[in-house]
């Protein structure tokens, strides 16, 4: 029964077609729904790009608001 839920988890991640950004260790994980993770997604998303520039447009938006949070600043570095 554990082999066959295990095949069957296994399967469905294949079958996924989603890509997860792995921005940095604080955040853009796989069990990630924050606020921020939405909302970048979705800006990502409406750029109407590849894959690689929607990660990296991901990316620059979570930095950008993490920045905004600590610092008070958008700065990308």
């Amino acid at each position: 029964m554990t082999k066959r839920f295990l095949m069957i988890l296994v399967l469905g991640l294949l079958w996924c077609g989603n890509v997860y950004a792995w921005c940095s260790p604080e955040f853009g994980g796989l069990f990630d729904w924050s606020k921020e993770h939405k909302q970048c997604g979705d800006y990502a998303r409406s750029l109407n790009v590849d894959q690689f520039r929607q990660t990296d447009a991901y990316c620059q938006c979570r930095i950008r608001l993490d920045n905004l949070e600590r610092y008070g600043v958008e700065n990308i570095d």
